[in-house]
């Protein structure tokens, strides 16, 4: 047998697995009543199906999930709860395809690894079978970054602009594709002798940004629906709780960056400055006094309470803040290019007013794609402390509890 026929075998064991694993999640939640924002995407799905509005404008993105879920509707002719959480998962199984194989293109020593982390991931899972337009958009960023780091530069760029039809916002990582495309492949000494050379290549990526500024000047704004509450406003509130919520998630990795951290703080004292200034600017600027962020039954509002509820409480929170700040210091990443996540993470996050979990789902699937093989330990140790958040998460949307 060769090569190539054991590595088919293997991808297709693997994506076989993980089919039945996104069915396992589908079975638990097939039944249960809308949960959040599943009845206001029902309602613009169903819009579109019965010919009442086919440019549906209830929530702030534009309708591409939405189109694509009423196609599927009308094509299995059914509309039922579950038949639509069915279609979200073959959907979102087509998310975890398409991040197997970018990871391949990343490193096909770890592909497993890392889709099996994308899969397991809380955040992640608890979402594959909802009727939400997160991981669905996801798919198209993983599909333009793998054709980008393919050099096909045209299709990568065409399929950044589907994903815009799906979350406008995601014109930020259009952008991380393209300019990470280019430096992939150009060589240093060539980047800007050549550069006129990389225009045409690059076009669709310079046409999405176009398509962009065109939307918001024809829209008077960056949003749709329910823009009251979608305001344009810099703030530092989700970037503070993606950090609080890398340390736990990534916890066993981070654990087995202490020496390094301890080395890193040694050979680098004024970052206990940097630290310093990061503290003052979390104390005094993290809020969460968005009204999205005082209504009850969502865990990312517990937990910001949590955080909030007093100046101590304030200031020993930040101490996994500070920690998985020091982590990433010492994180290597698998190329130089991948790096551009950080300035970007910062951009995409920052003009969000609403502090919310689903807002970390690109950061947080693109570090695990990005960052270097951990090793069989670390692996087995994260993919077994998922387990329990997963459970834990699932059952309390099924009691009606809390939702992330």
């Amino acid at each position: 047998m060769t090569d190539k026929s054991i590595e088919r075998l293997k991808s297709i064991a693997f994506l076989t697995s993980a089919f039945a694993m996104l069915l396992i999640g589908f079975w638990v939640v097939r039944n249960m009543i809308p949960i959040a924002d599943e009845d206001l995407h029902y309602k613009q799905i169903m819009g579109i199906v019965e010919g009442r509005n086919y440019f549906p404008a209830l929530c702030p993105y534009l309708p591409g999930y939405h189109w694509t879920m009423a196609g599927l509707v009308m094509l299995f002719h059914s509309a039922m709860g579950p038949t639509m959480r069915l279609l979200a998962t073959l959907l979102s199984f087509l998310t975890v395809t398409s991040f197997y194989f970018l990871a391949k293109t990343v490193d096909a020593g770890t592909a497993v690894q890392k889709s099996l982390f994308f899969i397991l991931f809380p955040l992640f899972f608890p979402f594959f079978p909802l009727i939400y337009t997160d991981v669905y958009s996801m798919m198209f960023i993983f599909v333009a970054l793998y054709l980008a780091l393919d050099r096909r530069f045209w299709l990568s760029g065409i399929a950044s602009i589907l994903g815009l039809l799906v979350r406008q916002n995601n014109i930020i990582w259009v952008l991380l594709i393209g300019l990470a495309g280019y430096l992939e492949a150009c060589a240093p000494q060539e980047r800007w002798k050549n550069a006129k050379e990389w225009i045409p290549k690059l076009s669709f990526y310079f046409l999405a940004m176009a398509l962009t500024a065109t939307f918001v000047i024809w829209n008077r704004g960056f949003v749709l629906g329910d823009r009251s509450h979608h305001e344009f406003s810099i703030t530092c509130g989700n970037i503070f709780f993606l950090l609080f919520l890398f340390f736990f998630l990534f916890l066993p990795y981070h654990l087995s960056n202490f020496s390094k951290i301890v080395h890193f703080l040694r050979k680098h004292k004024m970052m206990w400055l940097v630290l310093a200034e990061v503290f003052l600017l979390y104390f005094f600027f993290f809020k969460a006094d968005h009204p999205y962020n005082h209504m009850g039954r969502f865990f990312r509002n517990w937990l910001l309470w949590k955080m909030l509820e007093s100046p101590l409480s304030k200031c020993l929170h930040f101490l996994p803040i500070g920690y998985a700040i020091l982590s990433l210091c010492v994180t290597p990443l698998s190329r130089r290019s991948f790096y551009l996540l950080y300035p970007f993470t910062l951009l995409f996050l920052a003009p969000l007013p609403v502090i919310e979990i689903r807002y970390c789902f690109v950061p947080f699937a693109l570090f695990i794609l990005f960052k270097g093989p951990d090793s069989e330990r670390i692996t087995l140790f994260s993919l077994a402390s998922y387990l329990v958040p997963i459970a834990v998460i699932i059952y309390s949307m099924k009691m009606e509890m809390f939702f992330p």
